[in-house]
């Protein structure tokens, strides 16, 4: 239940975050004011970092078991168990609608539908395939770039959140986000991403400006054919930040 807009504690921001970005339904011990979501978009990244955290135990229990392709599934499947497709969702829809549609308004009204089209399944094949074939192609240990990756997806979000503002029919949570992000979120959320930035050395910091390059390129493409984002496009966004990251780690290796 919203209530009011008004301050959360830090603790009610993160269970948000863990609530909105996993299948994990924390309880809630009081009503949640409408800038709740917002506010707890701080703890994007490392909501992103605890899946890749939990994702890569699970891959190094399978490791030693079964050759290095299958195990590369873990890493490529939990993460969309663990959000329940939330992402994927936004991708497909935002392939349907954007390949699809035309006009802007074309656009919107064949993203909102929960049916997906042939570019929508296409795109999600294509996406499911690349990431796969650069999760086996990651040199040596994966542990760092993969959480580099898990937290830069969201960080995508906030990102966007901040700089564009509502462009969709309406209804829609991200319309409770974007554009009505605050300093404090930005700055919070870019922190929470540097700490796996920092594991990967100077290599860590060419990929964290390559995604970020990336990002408003992606976030002016949005800008120029909506007005803005949508959930759907957030979602899109994290999927294809979390591609750039494993591109750029591999690139040049």
């Amino acid at each position: 239940m919203l209530t009011a807009s008004g301050k959360t504690s830090w603790i009610d921001d993160a269970c948000e975050a863990v609530r909105f970005l996993t299948v994990l339904r924390l309880p809630s011990k009081k009503a949640l004011p409408e800038n709740a979501l917002a506010r707890a978009m701080i703890f994007f990244p490392a909501v992103g970092t605890l899946i890749g955290g939990f994702t890569l135990g699970l891959f190094h229990l399978f490791q030693p078991a079964f050759p290095a392709n299958v195990a590369a599934l873990v890493l490529l499947m939990v993460p969309i168990l663990i959000s329940g497709g939330l992402h994927v969702d936004g991708f497909a829809d935002f392939c349907d609608g954007f390949f699809g549609g035309k006009e802007r308004t074309d656009t919107l009204r064949i993203m909102k539908d929960s049916r997906v089209g042939a570019w929508g399944a296409l795109g999600v094949a294509l996406l499911v395939l690349v990431k796969y074939e650069l999760l086996l192609a990651l040199p040596g240990d994966k542990t760092r770039v993969f959480l580099l990756a898990m937290a830069a997806s969201r960080w995508a979000q906030v990102l966007l959140s901040f700089t564009l503002p509502y462009a969709g029919l309406g209804g829609g949570m991200s319309e409770r986000v974007a554009g009505k992000i605050s300093l404090r979120e930005i700055w919070g959320a870019t922190v929470f991403l540097l700490l796996p930035v920092f594991g990967l050395g100077l290599k860590g910091f060419f990929i964290l400006t390559g995604t970020a390059i990336f990002i408003f390129v992606l976030g002016f493409l949005f800008k120029k054919r909506l007005g803005g984002v949508t959930g759907d496009l957030l979602g899109a966004a994290s999927e294809m930040t979390e591609v750039i990251v494993l591109l750029l780690a591999v690139s040049g290796t």
